[in-house]
């Protein structure tokens, strides 16, 4: 019986290792959504940081959050900081705008 066992579960226990060992070291998950309105209503809100509060989900998760903003109003060189509870979470030194 457990000779029986063994040779099956041996190779596939094998040619299950084989492959992983072929496979990429890492690994990237992305996640995407659309978003049913022109640009020119959106883009407004992620340009500019104070309107975040607006449609983030994260700025729910402590309304006490306490957000700090300097640089430009919005866009290039605009920088956002928060610090919230433990949902929300802190800002890894500070959010720079891309663009």
């Amino acid at each position: 019986m457990f000779m029986t066992v063994g040779i099956v579960v041996v190779p596939v226990l094998a040619g299950v290792l084989l492959f992983a060992a072929t496979r990429a070291d890492t690994f990237r998950v992305e996640r995407t959504t659309g978003i049913k309105a022109p640009a020119d209503r959106i883009y407004p809100l992620i340009n500019d940081f104070h309107r975040w509060e607006t449609w983030s989900p994260f700025e729910k998760l402590d309304p006490a959050m306490k957000k700090s903003y300097s640089g430009p109003a919005s866009g290039r060189g605009a920088v956002y900081e928060w610090e919230g509870n433990s949902k929300a979470g802190r800002s890894p030194g500070h959010r720079r705008h891309p663009r």
